[in-house]
């Protein structure tokens, strides 16, 4: 009877082990610094044949006069964004990232084509990327 309890306590502790890196797998994420002079771009084949593209987009992006803009959160984080005005009263888009992504990563882009339909772009890091505040989930 004993041994039935230790194998039936492995068996959890396993489920439980196997569930825990799985969540981490899929759930965490490393805090994500602001964008420094090297450009971060996605690994991958399918992403390769995109990444001169993505570094052209990037830099115009950083040469591209903007406002930084932020705004407090409810929980008290300060939430960081780039507003790039195309001209005085043109419509703004507002973008937002991915998942581990990063503003200028995934919305130089973006960017560019709002640019290029004559509308204005407001490109926000969400929490815990870039300069806006945050924390990963730890346990």
């Amino acid at each position: 009877m004993t041994w039935i309890l230790m194998c039936m306590a492995a068996v959890c502790l396993a489920v439980l082990g196997i569930s825990y890196v799985c969540f981490r797998m899929g759930f965490y994420a490393p805090r994500k610094e602001a964008a420094s002079d090297q450009i971060e771009l996605p690994e991958g084949e399918i992403y390769e044949p995109y990444w001169d593209s993505m570094e052209r987009w990037i830099q115009e992006t950083r040469a591209t006069p903007h406002e930084e803009v932020s705004v407090r959160s409810f929980d008290g984080l300060t939430l960081w964004g780039k507003y790039y005005e195309y001209a005085p009263g043109a419509p703004i888009e507002l973008m937002f990232h991915g998942y581990r992504g990063s503003a200028e990563r995934d919305l130089c882009g973006g960017m560019q084509r709002c640019f290029q339909l004559g509308h204005s772009a407001l490109i926000v890091d969400q929490r815990c990327s870039g300069r806006s505040g945050g924390s990963v989930i730890t346990f």
